[in-house]
């Protein structure tokens, strides 16, 4: 059997929409599921990382690997210093339902990520270089924040067994992230998502796809959450199609 190619699982990962010959695929075969999984674990972690704390500087035994690794001179300095850049969009905002589809796909294509590692060694030992940085300033410790929202998600009629929760907390830089929990399984080529709806239910905010029991989700600027103050996580075929399914799983109003 081919396979997908591994650039096309990327930008899937990622949250492009879906070809039908993609779906078709990914339906029967394992393999590409399972990395599709894991590189959206990889996004989600870039995801909750981007602008939570300034990366630190590596200690001096990462360097010293490096130059064990390719041979280099011992004598040899560390590269200038290595900029690595990610952005990824994590959020699409939908304001009205009558253009959820157009605005959408529309923002999906449009600046969806960019890596820039300039580099003043090899291309190996700064890829090297870059991955210790970035793994060095991970384990810096994260602003908590302050708990602003809470809210029980009630499970919908078709999810009888499920049952979830979400809170809000703002951080001293003011981002709001919103962190939820599900219990409840879903079947093979569907995933979950996590939205922000208005009390009528005639707006919506995609926040992103939820990979495992927990997640965390940043809330852009622009929103208020006294208006987009309902949590759902919705079911979501593997159709191509970004906009609510219909199918929700469990939803919250937040106290705010």
């Amino acid at each position: 059997m081919e396979h997908i190619d591994p650039e096309a699982l990327a930008l899937v990962a990622l949250g492009e929409p879906l070809t039908d010959p993609v779906v078709e695929h990914l339906s029967s075969c394992e393999s590409c599921w399972h990395e599709i999984e894991a590189l959206r674990s990889t996004v989600s972690v870039a995801r909750s990382a981007i602008g939570e704390a300034e990366l630190s500087a590596p200690p001096a035994r990462v360097w010293q690997s490096v130059r064990a690794e390719l041979g280099l001179a011992v004598d040899l300095e560390p590269p200038a210093p290595v900029v690595a850049e990610i952005a990824v969009t994590s959020a699409r905002p939908i304001v009205h339902l009558e253009s959820a589809r157009r605005d959408s796909v529309r923002e999906r294509r449009a600046g969806i990520r960019r890596l820039m590692i300039p580099v003043a060694a090899s291309a190996a030992a700064a890829a090297l270089v870059a991955g210790g940085v970035l793994w060095w300033g991970a384990t810096t410790p994260r602003d908590a924040g302050q708990l602003i929202a809470a809210a029980q998600l009630d499970a919908l009629p078709d999810w009888p067994a499920a049952s979830g929760q979400a809170t809000v907390a703002e951080r001293a830089d003011g981002e709001r992230v919103v962190t939820v929990s599900l219990d409840a399984t879903v079947g093979d080529g569907v995933v979950r998502e996590v939205w922000l709806l208005t009390e009528n239910i005639d707006g919506l905010i995609s926040l992103g796809l939820l990979t495992g029991n927990s997640g965390e989700f940043v809330v852009p600027a622009s929103i208020d959450l006294s208006q987009f103050s309902v949590v759902d996580i919705s079911a979501e075929p593997l159709d191509g199609d970004p906009t609510h399914s219909g199918d929700s799983i469990v939803r919250g109003s937040l106290d705010v």
